[in-house]
């Protein structure tokens, strides 16, 4: 696969001012998505995502200024939905949970299944970041937001938390937990190791594995 990244900038996408136009550019970005989706990198051209997306070269040159555009504008839209969907379970997590026994399986579980749904997008986009520094940032400012809220989450139950460090092992937990997943659906360099062993028993053995290690103090 061969990408040509420019520096660290990035053109926004110009919006659309008519309805037509609208139509026209929502075409764009999902004929890009499926794509991706199908290929699992970004090697394509644009004269596919016009063709996939009944739009001409000339109407994604006023939108976009490159293809590295394109594809960074759907990881945008990807990383908000991502996002949102995190966050949702994070609060049904928060609302069910009455102790960091429950909460942490089912932070687990939610998360774990909120990357699995988004998967066939998050792997490209991965794959992507190792060239594209403006999609690597992009990726890491998305995770550290929802780790942050997950770590804050379970911090809510310091009392709980018998590590002599309750910060760095809430810290440390969400960082094996995130590999684990990311080892699994094939993320980043990871892609070798895709789908190996059983889904439900991977996410549920690292809930009790986390919730262990955060309730022991060895």
């Amino acid at each position: 696969m061969t990408t040509t990244t420019s520096p660290l900038r990035t053109t926004p996408p110009r919006a659309p001012r008519q309805q037509r136009s609208q139509a026209s550019f929502e075409r764009m970005i999902a004929a890009a998505e499926a794509l991706l989706r199908e290929r699992g990198n970004d090697d394509f051209t644009l004269q596919e995502v016009g063709k996939r997306g009944k739009v001409s070269i000339g109407s994604i040159y006023c939108r976009f200024d490159s293809k590295d555009d394109l594809i960074r504008a759907v990881q945008a839209q990807v990383l908000e939905q991502v996002n949102a969907d995190q966050l949702k379970v994070l609060a049904e997590a928060e609302a069910k949970a009455s102790n960091l026994r429950e909460l942490v399986p089912l932070l687990v579980n939610g998360i774990a299944n909120v990357l699995r749904r988004h998967a066939d997008l998050m792997r490209p986009m991965m794959l992507r970041a190792t060239t594209d520094p403006i999609v690597a940032a992009a990726g890491k400012k998305s995770y550290a937001a929802v780790a942050d809220r997950v770590q804050n989450m379970m911090l809510a139950h310091r009392d709980e938390i018998k590590q002599p460090d309750p910060d760095r092992a809430v810290h440390s937990a969400y960082r094996v937990l995130y590999a684990a997943i990311a080892r699994y659906l094939g993320f980043g360099s990871a892609t070798g190791a895709a789908w190996e062993g059983d889904w439900e028993e991977l996410t549920q053995d690292l809930g009790k594995m986390c919730a262990a290690f955060l309730l022991s103090s060895d």
